[in-house]
């Protein structure tokens, strides 16, 4: 089985880095960061199973959606490249920012 390359986009490690700052108001840094680190490590299964996630067409056509803790992780899946690009990570009911640039 061939892997896939996981790209995260600038705005989605922004969505990411953003994540932890609202959450160093409830929590301390060593959660935050372990926090950030389960959605980051999320996405590793994308690697050898690029459509392990159901296909979101509220998001766009293509796009798919990891859940954890709690957030979404947008990504989608191109063949001709062999990627997975995460596009944001976003809070449930929350309209992505900058997700396709």
């Amino acid at each position: 089985m061939a892997t896939y390359e996981v790209k995260w986009s600038r705005a989605a490690l922004d969505d990411l880095e953003r994540f932890l700052v609202y959450l160093l108001d409830e929590v301390s840094l060593q959660e935050a960061q372990g926090i950030c680190d389960r959605i980051f490590q999320s996405t590793l299964l994308l690697e050898k199973y690029p459509r392990l996630y159901q296909e979101v067409p509220e998001y766009g056509h293509g796009v798919r959606r990891i859940i954890k803790l709690g957030r979404y992780v947008l990504y989608e899946v191109n063949d001709d490249d062999r990627t997975c690009r995460v596009l944001a990570v976003v809070g449930q009911g929350q309209k992505p920012r900058d997700m396709f640039e």
